[in-house]
């Protein structure tokens, strides 16, 4: 009879979930108070919206062409992980007021978790790559702002080559490997973080793994013996999104859709 009833009061919660009930409940789960993050990031709910949320569209950037698919997926919320406040204050018009508007008029509300969905410790984008490749003894790595954004872990031998081939496999998109010889040890940040490859070599890795980087980081992997991976900025970071979507469909029994729109980058 207990459960019974648990079941029963479970399925009016949902019935009734809003996107400010919804909202309270990811940022507790991703701990959106307490990481530091770009001040224009501002991560957590970005738009509200009215009404019950019944169907949550999963992205990795906000822009137009998500929000289109969302709206033709008949999604009434987004949750991305590349929100739609980085430029700071600035006027409504032109692009923005386009996006902003279009998200009014159709009744979109939007969520944002940027470095929190990259380092939550289940459902982050640094966690899914580290499952995908295996990695093993997990810790934390990689500073940025006064705390760890990354992990580190071991692998079974594998070779430069080998490694990125297996990464392809399992993104779906190139990867570029710099360097060679026999990985043991990597790092891992997704997106574009590879002004980290410094760490990842003063902590004596044989290789890092994160999304893009810049001319100066080729040299700066051959000189210092760290092997480079460059997976894509994207397609390291479609992991969180989709985590977070099996989430809401297993604690809350939400439809979820994910809006895949690749830059290449």
């Amino acid at each position: 009879m207990l459960n019974s009833l648990l079941i029963i009061y479970c399925s009016l919660i949902l019935l009734c979930m809003d996107i400010l009930q919804l909202s309270h409940h990811l940022d507790n789960l991703l701990d959106i108070k307490e990481i530091k993050d770009s001040p224009n990031s501002v991560n957590g709910l970005q738009m509200q919206n009215t009404g019950q949320i019944k169907k949550v569209g999963l992205a990795v950037d906000f822009c137009m062409a998500t929000i289109k698919k969302a709206i033709r997926a008949e999604c009434n919320m987004m949750f991305v992980h590349h929100g739609m406040l980085w430029g700071g204050l600035k006027p409504i018009s032109g692009n923005f007021y386009a996006k902003v508007s279009t998200m009014v008029r159709e009744n979109l509300g939007l969520y944002s978790a940027h470095l929190p969905l990259d380092m939550h410790p289940v459902l982050g984008n640094n966690k899914v790559l580290a499952d995908q490749l295996e990695l093993r003894a997990l810790d934390v790595f990689g500073e940025y702002g006064g705390q760890k954004i990354g992990l580190k872990g071991q692998l079974d031998p594998i070779s430069a080559e080998g490694l990125g081939i297996k990464l392809e496999n399992r993104l779906g998109s190139p990867v570029k490997v710099i360097g060679s010889g026999e990985i043991r040890t990597l790092g891992i940040v997704s997106g574009g973080a590879a002004d980290l490859l410094g760490q990842a070599a003063e902590a004596g890795l044989d290789a890092y793994l994160t999304g893009e980087g810049a001319n100066h980081h080729y040299h700066e992997s051959i000189e210092s013996e760290c092997i480079l991976l460059l997976a894509g900025h994207y397609a390291t970071e479609t992991g969180g999104v989709k985590s977070v979507g099996k989430y809401l469909e297993e604690q809350f029994g939400m439809k979820t859709e994910y809006l895949d729109y690749p830059t290449g980058i």
